[in-house]
């Protein structure tokens, strides 16, 4: 049992891991950013669900291209595995940003309040979307 558990921490000390919070933190921020962009035309959860949409191909994108770029999985197993992946975590993003966005609303942090909330809804994720990346959607 802690053989096992050191293996899994180990995952998250090497250069890929390092590879993937790289290519996930360019995705994010353009996730990030984009969200701020669509508020001003579209309501609160469509402008997030729209700026998750884009993060998403980048994400993908950069992670086929530096993360896993030796994964012989065909491009469509690996693009559908990694939207089943991500649909299944989406929810949960918008479900903790919305909620983070009621929370923090009520604070001083007036129009802040949003991008905060979306910002650390999307730091949620990472850690169990790498493991299920490498083992699943990636997985030679």
């Amino acid at each position: 049992m802690i053989r096992k558990l050191k293996s899994l921490l180990l995952l998250y000390f090497t250069k890929q891991f390092l590879y993937f919070i790289f290519s996930g933190g360019t995705a994010t921020i353009l996730n990030w950013s984009s969200r701020i962009i669509f508020r001003f035309y579209l309501d609160l959860i469509p402008s997030a669900a729209i700026s998750y949409l884009l993060g998403l191909i980048c994400a993908f994108l950069l992670y086929r291209r530096f993360v896993f770029p030796f994964s012989q999985v065909p491009i469509k197993t690996q693009s559908i595995r990694f939207l089943l992946i991500q649909f299944s975590v989406m929810p949960f993003v918008l479900i903790i940003f919305s909620q983070l966005s009621l929370i923090l609303s009520n604070t001083e942090l007036g129009s802040l309040s949003e991008s905060l909330a979306y910002a650390l809804s999307l730091l949620t994720t990472p850690l169990i979307t790498f493991v299920l990346y490498k083992f699943f959607a990636f997985k030679n």
